[in-house]
């Protein structure tokens, strides 16, 4: 799945669901097969743009242009997390 497939989704969970439905994690293989249960779930503790790049830093010898980069969604056990909007 791209960002642009995931935005489209989530954009019409937003439309059905509203803008205060949590967001949840869950593995798709157990739920096929035990369930779904919202105890086997898990929060979003972040969303990160991460370098698909095999070598690490910035070359100092040479440009190496605009380096390709993936959204990675991070998550954690629920009582982990804390609620950002409380933050802000």
């Amino acid at each position: 799945m791209n960002i642009a497939q995931l935005i489209e989704l989530l954009n019409k969970a937003l439309v059905e669901s509203g803008p205060e439905a949590p967001v949840l994690l869950s593995y798709e293989e157990n739920a096929m097969r035990e369930g779904y249960s919202e105890d086997e779930t898990e929060g979003v503790s972040d969303v990160r743009l991460v370098d698909d790049w095999p070598l690490p830093g910035k070359s100092l010898a040479a440009y190496e242009g605009k380096k390709p980069q993936k959204v990675v969604i991070f998550y954690d056990n629920h009582y982990k997390l804390v609620d950002s909007s409380a933050e802000e």
